[in-house]
């Protein structure tokens, strides 16, 4: 089975920089070459033939205690929200969420606090995989900072249902001066063919 994993902070900027992803609930601990990390980075901060000084990453696949990190609950009309535990239909590990909404919309957040980012955290970026069931989507994505309920950027992405899932990013984020923000999936529906949206691994990162 596919461990989940988060990765700690990238040592240098040179060619054999290492970061360490981490089993989630686990101690596995595995060491890969910068030369080739995780696709998350390559495409949330375009990272390929670039130097950078590091890169910050937290993610989250639904694995460890879904119901104490995922806050739930954030909807209209007949939109709701849950996890499939151990269902087979996660994108990798056992578990992952769903939102679902005939007519009307439903959410679902977690929040993350950036203490342990770098204080420069201008060029950062947010994404989690989505995969519409019975139907094509749009799905959004939004990033809040809860001081005042600001929403400091958001995307919609159509997703195929035959695409399996696929990754919404949110890049260009400037985090500078927000101690805690909320990722929040989003889905709504007016009697279209789309039900329900499966979510697995949500990712926040940051380049410093």
């Amino acid at each position: 089975m596919r461990a989940k994993v988060r990765c700690a902070r990238v040592a240098d900027s040179g060619p054999l920089a290492e970061f360490i992803p981490h089993e989630e609930g686990g101690t596995l601990v595995v060491k890969k070459i910068l030369a080739v990390l995780s696709v998350f980075s390559a495409a949330l901060l375009g990272l390929a033939g670039t130097a950078q000084a590091g890169i910050v990453q937290w993610s989250d696949g639904y694995e460890s205690n879904p119901f104490g990190v995922w806050e739930r609950g954030i909807q209209g009309g007949d939109g709701h929200s849950w996890f499939d535990i151990g269902m087979g239909v996660a994108r990798t590990g056992n578990n992952n969420g769903w939102l679902f909404a005939d007519n009307g919309w439903s959410a679902m957040r977690t929040a993350k606090s950036l203490s342990s980012f770098p204080s420069n955290r201008s060029n950062c970026a947010a994404a989690i995989y989505a995969d519409p069931v019975g139907g094509g989507a749009n799905i959004g994505l939004e990033i809040w900072d809860p001081n005042g309920w600001r929403k400091i950027s958001h995307t919609v992405k159509w997703i195929d249902d035959w695409a399996g899932y696929q990754l919404i990013t949110l890049p260009n984020l400037n985090l500078n001066g927000v101690a805690t923000v909320y990722l929040q999936p989003i889905y709504g529906n007016n009697g279209g063919p789309a039900k329900y949206i499966r979510l697995d691994d949500a990712i926040i990162q940051c380049v410093y």
